[in-house]
Order: C-alpha cells, then structure tokens, then sequence
C-alpha cells in the first residue's frame, strides 16, 4: 500500500528538529532531578564540569533520541526521522568538540 508521505501529520523536518532538541534536554534534566535533585542546578553544572562528566552525561542523554527516531520512521515519516537525526548528528558533533574544550 503506497502512503503519500506529504499528507501525514507529523512529517516535517521542523518537527523532527524540536523533537530530537527537546528529548535530550529534557532527559538532561530528569537526571537532574532524580539523581541530584538537592543540588541547585548551578551547583549540578559546575559538579559536572569540574569532575569532567558533563560530556558523559551529555552523551548519554542523546541516547534516547533513538525512540523517537525508530517510530517515526516505522510510521513513514521519514522527513521528521530525518529532522531527528540531523538534530542528534549535530548534537554529537557539539558534544565531541565540547570534550575537547573541557
């Protein structure tokens, strides 16, 4: 069965974008949450940088973008699958230039 991949909701690279950005945040902040939730939040970043974990956690929390990814392309919306991928490609590339400044 052929599915014209313009007329599905959901498909644009846009979306695909805010998804693959806002899945990492907010997974960075979970952590947050529920690991060092008695810690302020500036507290938690200098932690992060000064005990060189940061592009660890960073690392990890693009991860997840996988999810989003596998059931948007299962679903045959390839244009927000890819606007996620790019969004992880560039997320990675920002995280390996950052373990070198750090």
């Amino acid at each position: 069965m052929y599915i014209d991949d313009k007329s599905l909701f959901f498909n644009k690279i846009g979306h695909g974008l805010i998804v693959g950005i806002v899945t990492p945040f907010v997974v960075f902040l979970l952590y947050y949450a529920f690991r060092f939730g008695q810690l302020n939040f500036g507290d938690y970043l200098r932690f992060l940088v000064e005990s060189k974990k940061l592009v660890n956690v960073l690392s990890l929390a693009v991860l997840p973008n996988l999810a989003p990814f596998m059931l948007l392309i299962n679903s045959s919306r390839y244009s927000s699958g890819r606007g996620v991928l790019t969004a992880t490609v560039v997320e990675g590339v920002l995280i390996f230039i950052l373990k070198f400044v750090l």
